[in-house]
């Protein structure tokens, strides 16, 4: 019975993470628009900012589009302006503040206005920070407005991704050349399936070459950061880094090998240094013994990665579902990481500022 039940539980844990790979695959494919708030705005906290910026994230949830900051290209942002406020005496004065609110979705790089949202707002509070934030508070995160308004961007942003779909390959295809992988990665995965067609398999074509590039490059400079752990003699640190290798680089053969090397030589000088009696050994052997503290360039040899050979069974459809989630999330961690670098610049900061 007992043997049943886990086999039960087994399978509905497989099912939810099939599911789960399934839901994240469709998110990650949908339309990136990167959801930015200025580092400082006229009258508001940093706390009202982050909750504008909740706000909006919810927006374009709702509506399919993903907005956590995966592409530079796309942006959509705040204007947020009180243009009138008063004060209401009586027992406890009142503050009472108008508010124009718009949502803009530009081009970065071009300042061309893709799509703008306005709402006009009345707040009110016991003080003027009270009343901004009941206007926050009511920002709509739903409606056909809003719908429409990011139905327009999405329809022109597709557009754009369809008429620029060459330019696109090639700028990714130098990156390439150049081992610019992070950048390339960047540039092509907030492209989404919607595009479809021979563009988007052409794309995901040179996003795979991409990242196979990028896991190699990254496989080769850890390879390089454990062998100098290791002449260090600290094992563990070598250890540790090699375990992080993606089991699809090339050189994670090698790795696997000198990870056995590491971990056969820390057995047998724990085994020598047991059986070894200090108080009656000679010096000789003492000399022999201390010599394990020297460099271990024994384990560390110069010859090139040895290239993974695939001698894997077939994968289930399932698996195959959930190595591609797992590539999609690891891609969008390196998209994200190259969104803040490009952020740091002040590229989009010059953007809002710009209306």
């Amino acid at each position: 019975m007992k043997t049943k039940i886990y086999l039960i539980a087994l399978l509905f844990l497989a099912s939810f993470n099939s599911i789960q790979a399934l839901n994240n695959n469709e998110s990650e494919d949908n339309l990136n628009i990167s959801v930015v708030v200025p580092l400082q705005m006229e009258g508001l906290t940093s706390g009202q900012l982050s909750k504008i910026e909740s706000k909006m994230l919810r927006m374009v949830s709702n509506y399919g589009i993903a907005g956590e900051g995966y592409t530079d290209k796309f942006i959509m942002y705040p204007k947020y302006e009180i243009y009138d406020h008063k004060i209401v005496e009586g027992l406890q004065n009142v503050h009472v503040i108008d508010v124009e609110l718009n949502f803009i979705i530009k081009e970065v790089k071009t300042g061309k206005v893709y799509s703008v949202f306005n709402q006009e707002i009345t707040g009110d509070g016991y003080s003027k920070k009270e009343a901004i934030n009941q206007s926050i508070s009511q920002i709509k995160t739903k409606g056909e407005k809003i719908k429409n308004f990011l139905q327009d961007a999405k329809t022109k942003i597709l557009e754009y991704y369809r008429s620029n779909c060459n330019r696109l390959y090639n700028e990714a295809d130098t990156m390439v050349e150049q081992k610019r992988y992070n950048e390339a990665i960047a540039l092509l995965y907030p492209v989404p399936k919607e595009v479809g067609g021979d563009c988007y398999k052409k794309i995901q074509r040179k996003l795979d070459e991409a990242y196979n590039g990028y896991l190699n490059k990254t496989c080769e400079k850890n390879l390089v950061r454990a062998k100098a752990e290791i002449s260090k003699n600290n094992n563990e640190t070598a250890l540790e880094i090699l375990g992080a290798i993606e089991t699809e680089s090339n050189c994670h053969s090698s790795a696997q090998q000198l990870k056995v090397k590491i971990q056969t030589r820390t057995k047998n000088n724990g085994q020598n240094s047991g059986t070894s009696d200090s108080s009656t050994e000679p010096v000789e052997s003492k000399k022999t013994n201390d010599s394990v503290k020297t460099p271990n360039t024994n384990l560390v040899d110069d010859k090139k990665p040895t290239k993974t050979v695939n001698t894997s069974s077939p994968v289930s459809g399932n698996e195959r579902e959930t190595r591609r989630a797992k590539k999609r999330k690891k891609m969008g961690e390196i998209a994200r990481t190259e969104f803040k670098r490009t952020r740091h610049q002040g590229e989009m900061d010059r953007a809002m500022q710009e209306g």
